[in-house]
């Protein structure tokens, strides 16, 4: 039997043939393997000539539908079992193909292997793997490693034990996507070479379902969703850290990051997970591998949160405000009062924070697209996310930015296009909220339908259990009895258009077109609404509609009503910063905003983490929990006669302390985004710093205030 060679890449074509049922066209092929039509027609006539070789069916070609492989299982089951044990030297490996299995080789190795071990693995010379091996060498400096080599024993790589781990979940998710990753955990591998870069062969050891499990127990405890891309990130992490105990190489945190890490709820989570993995793969985890996997949980994005049990979460409102207002600017569209664009951002901050704080780097399967069709408004939210470059030091990834330009695009959409509807409709997003939302705007501004929530796809079994869904839109392939479940490309594109639009129109429910706000709007102008809330929820409920948007009706304050003269005092003396935060406290507590406690509790939020409170050079905004004693909404502001130093390197000392107590973490919004607006005003700040009278001040706010109406 002549069995003949095929690449990597056409490999990969052949196995993604057999597993559709139905015809994919070469352009689509194109755009999945990101080379031309002219390649991919090449591809396919090898594997033509590789299946006829080896006694197989031929490709299916239908005109003007696409490619295929028969249908018949038994047949797909062979070619698969043949393509399965194939050895490496029928496997025509790139020189990428080539540094991906040495490092997959020598990152799952604890000792050293020699270049010649190397070299018969791949079927190849001693010269070929050495100038390999400065490819190998180039990537792993990205993650400050390097190769040791060392005469008769060979070469291993040496670093950082969090390095190696980070450069680990790259290696294994570069290729292939966070989702596949953890789907070819569970089958078996494509290759059983001992230089296998299948994850099967890497985690042959680990019970990954239990380990699912687990994050299931997480999600539970911190009562939230993560996407799809987190939750298996999380899994693969864990795998590898009991991968790395079990060989007795473990993290080492530093201990002050420790210490902050354990006030958190996620700390509490990790501890508990952590017992259940110690019993299931009889291991013992230190405290500082529970803190990794703490830094993990808090690096996650999620499809909901609540800010307000951030430490930070004054500071995550400032940013959120400030990316906003600077995108809006840019692209000349207002975004400022889009409460469901705020609140994402809000949500995706905290963990995108903590990622750029660890190096955590986080995988953006349709970057490319998001880049291509939305570029001037990637463009813009780039330039955009600057304050968050400021606040962390660190740089922001293309990865990241990508997402935050979803939020951004879902706004804008939304601006588009208003209309709720009738067709019940749950959006199936895996790689996060952003997109997700970008996806339910897409479809809303399109077809009459009534989104009723967006989530990954492990949640799916728990929302159909709630509202009636008449359809499922996913992003991501999937299967369900109940429902019927139309697979869409995260971006909406034109062919899926026509695909819903098909359904829809055969199978969607007949109804007028509503517009929630609208209706709100006109009973609010001609008559007296007791209860706000519940009228809305009444209208969603009568009209099969979504309750759209925040409603609460709960007035928030401008930055005039809470700095007054009796929230305003200047040239205060103190000697400490724990008496500068007693001083902005008293104020605030004279005018019955807040009990005692809440003073204590923000002085303490200080000691415990760290200066955070000092958010820009010389102004520090001290302030708690809303459950630590906060009685109604409230600002004070103070000057002090001597700068005073709160232990922050970058923006002490400090000289204007602005105390805020909130009751939620809305209400207060509207007054903090002029109190930012005008404290990002160099001009400004040097007025109210130079003040000798209140009254100064106020005159300041007020036409700061007019300006801005």
């Amino acid at each position: 039997m002549n069995i003949g060679t095929l690449n990597s890449r056409c490999v990969q074509v052949l196995l993604y043939l057999l597993n559709l049922n139905e015809p994919v066209t070469i352009n689509s092929l194109g755009e999945r393997y990101k080379v031309s039509n002219r390649t991919i027609r090449y591809d396919l006539d090898i594997i033509d000539e590789f299946l006829r070789d080896n006694g197989f069916k031929l490709l299916i070609r239908k005109p003007n539908c696409g490619i295929m492989f028969m249908k018949d299982s038994a047949e797909k089951r062979r070619v698969i079992d043949f393509i399965t044990n194939l050895n490496t030297y029928y496997i025509v490996l790139s020189k990428e193909d080539r540094a991906s299995l040495i490092l997959n080789e020598l990152i799952g190795q604890q000792d050293y292997i020699t270049i010649n071990s190397i070299a018969d693995e791949l079927c190849v010379s001693r010269n070929t793997i050495i100038k390999d091996l400065k490819r190998v060498k180039k990537w792993l400096e990205e993650y400050d490693l390097s190769i040791k080599s060392v005469p008769k024993h060979g070469i291993k790589i040496t670093g950082e034990e969090k390095n190696l781990r980070r450069a680990q979940i790259k290696l294994l998710t570069e290729n292939n996507g966070m989702i596949k990753s953890l789907s070819e955990l569970k089958t078996k591998p494509i290759r059983n070479t001992k230089s296998s870069s299948s994850l099967k062969s890497f985690f042959d050891d680990i019970d990954i379902q239990y380990i699912e499990e687990c994050i299931n127990v997480a999600e539970r405890e911190l009562d939230t969703i993560f996407s799809d891309e987190a939750f298996v990130g999380l899994a693969i992490h864990i795998a590898i850290a009991i991968k790395r105990i079990k060989a007795k190489k473990e993290i080492t945190m530093n201990k002050d990051e420790l210490k902050s890490l354990e006030l958190t709820k996620e700390f509490a989570v990790a501890s508990n997970i952590t017992r259940m993995l110690e019993q299931r793969f009889n291991i013992t985890i230190s405290t500082d591998e529970i803190g990794y996997i703490t830094i993990h949980l808090l690096g996650s994005n999620r499809a909901s949160s609540k800010v307000t049990e951030s430490e930070n979460w004054v500071e995550l409102q400032i940013l959120a405000n400030n990316v906003i207002q600077r995108v809006s600017t840019i692209v000349g569209e207002d975004l400022t009062g889009d409460r469901q664009l705020y609140n994402g951002l809000l949500e995706h901050l905290k963990p995108t924070i903590y990622r750029l704080n660890h190096d955590l780097t986080l995988k953006n399967p349709i970057l490319d697209e998001i880049r291509s069709r939305f570029n001037k408004l990637f463009k813009a939210v780039k330039i955009g996310l600057k304050p968050v470059e400021d606040f962390t030091g660190k740089r922001i990834s293309d990865e990241e930015v990508g997402y935050f330009a979803m939020h951004f695009g879902a706004a804008i959409e939304r601006i588009k296009n208003a209309s709720t509807t009738k067709m019940n409709v749950l959006v199936v997003c895996a790689t996060g909220m952003g997109t997700a939302e970008m996806l339910s705007s897409r479809i809303q501004s399109v077809f009459n339908v009534n989104i009723v929530g967006t989530v990954a796809r492990h949640q799916v079994k728990k929302a159909l259990k709630g509202d009636k869904i008449d359809l499922i839109i996913s992003s991501v392939p999937m299967e369900e009895d109940s429902v019927t479940c139309v697979e869409v490309n995260p971006l909406l594109t034109e062919k899926d258009i026509l695909k819903l639009n098909r359904y829809i129109k055969k199978h969607g429910r007949t109804g007028s077109t509503v517009i929630m706000d609208e209706i709100l709007g006109a009973v609010k102008r001609h008559c007296m609404i007791m209860d706000y809330d519940g009228l809305a929820k009444e209208l969603s409920r009568t009209l099969n509609v979504k309750n759209i948007g925040d409603r609460k009706g709960v007035k928030q304050p401008v930055l005039k009503e809470l700095l007054n003269q009796k929230t305003i005092k200047l040239n205060v003396e103190a000697k400490t910063w724990e008496e500068a935060v007693s001083a902005g406290g008293a104020l605030l507590e004279k005018e019955g905003c807040i009990e005692h406690r809440y003073v204590d509790a923000m002085i303490n939020s200080v000691k415990e983490i760290g200066p955070y409170i000092v958010i820009a050079p010389g102004i520090a905004m001290p302030h708690a929990r809303p459950e630590s004693g906060v009685k109604k909404i409230g600002m004070s502001l103070i000057t002090l006669s001597e700068p005073v130093k709160f232990g922050n390197k970058e923006n002490d000392p400090v000289d204007i302390v602005v105390c805020l107590c909130a009751i939620d973490h809305t209400t207060h919004i509207k007054a903090l985004t002029e109190l930012v607006g005008m404290l990002g005003n160099d001009e400004m700040v040097k007025q109210i710093k130079n003040a000798k009278e209140v009254s100064e001040v106020q005159n300041m706010i007020l036409d700061f205030d007019s300006i801005n109406e």
